[in-house]
């Protein structure tokens, strides 16, 4: 049984390890990640994600945000993208969003690549639409930028969430970000959303960039100008594989 280990014992482990490897973009067979869920820097909960993929390259990822006081009454938000890991990457089938017990909030998005149309529904609507052949979901792009060319500036993609399907760009701000956790400094690249929310952007993205390009910290910004972040915690990974 495998079980998460304090952060610190994690990253020393994890840059000896492949430090001495020649990096692959090919991910592990298992992730486990844990986060800290805050708000303006209130604790809101913590997000735990799980990757698994097998040996005939599907994948499976179930991402669940739990909520920590009064944030708790909202319920359980639960992700899960599955699909395909081709050379190129992650490529979804299917995604599911759910928010505690409310099923009118749920959303399930399809993806039929054979004849390139999206289908998601949402509310009790089915929307069909035309897919690019560059397309994520919620969540599986986070794992995708695992795969992507940091050499480019500029990094695009669409990407389906449940109620909208659209063309997402970031911008590789810095590939030598120091990052603080607790008493390490760690070493990451710095993305961050072209679109912008009241002056800042939507979106911004510290990666590990001594392995594995897993995301260390995420922040987004809210409509109602506040701002939430994600800072990883706890890991664990299956090195069966390599």
């Amino acid at each position: 049984m495998k079980k998460l280990v304090p952060f610190k014992m994690w990253l020393a482990f994890f840059l000896f390890i492949f430090n001495t490897l020649v990096f692959s973009k090919e991910l592990p067979n298992i992730i486990e990640l844990k986060y800290e869920l805050t708000q303006n820097g209130e604790l809101l909960g913590t997000v735990v994600e799980k990757f698994i993929s097998d040996e005939t390259g599907k994948y499976h990822i179930e991402s669940v945000t739990k909520g920590i006081g009064l944030y708790a009454l909202f319920g359980d938000r639960v992700v899960i993208s599955e699909g395909n890991i081709s050379p190129e990457g992650l490529k979804p089938k299917h995604l599911e969003v759910h928010q505690g017990n409310n099923q009118s909030k749920d959303a399930i998005v399809d993806f039929d690549w054979e004849n390139q149309i999206l289908i998601t529904r949402y509310k009790g609507a089915e929307i069909k639409e035309n897919i690019e052949n560059k397309t994520q979901d919620l969540i599986s792009y986070l794992y995708q930028l695992n795969f992507e060319n940091y050499d480019a500036s500029i990094i695009e993609f669409s990407a389906a969430t449940g109620k909208k399907y659209k063309k997402y760009q970031f911008k590789i701000v810095d590939k030598k970000v120091i990052l603080p956790l607790g008493d390490i400094n760690l070493e990451t690249i710095f993305m961050q959303s072209i679109a912008e929310k009241d002056g800042k952007p939507e979106t911004q993205i510290w990666l590990n960039n001594k392995s594995y390009k897993l995301p260390i910290r995420i922040r987004y910004q809210e409509k109602n100008g506040s701002t939430l972040e994600q800072n990883l915690v706890q890991a664990n990974i299956d090195l069966n594989g390599l």
